[in-house]
């Protein structure tokens, strides 16, 4: 899955702001410790006229995500 690569201040920057009625950016981190927001191409779409539209700027990258570990 690609997604777009964030800093830790990008990221604290965008974690679950709105940009569209019921749409927000959710953060996450993948197996390399790296913050990724992974947008669908109509939210792509929506963000392009918003404050936030620098996302679109960012580096896309391979999102990894970490290995699952049950609660139990």
């Amino acid at each position: 899955m690609i997604g777009y690569k964030l800093t830790i201040t990008q990221k604290d920057i965008i974690q679950q702001k709105e940009f569209a009625p019921k749409e927000c950016f959710f953060c996450v981190l993948d197996i390399n410790n790296i913050w990724f927001t992974i947008l669908t191409p109509e939210q792509e779409t929506i963000i392009l006229d918003t404050e936030y539209s620098w996302v679109l700027g960012l580096p896309e990258a391979e999102y990894v995500p970490p290995p699952y570990v049950p609660p139990f």
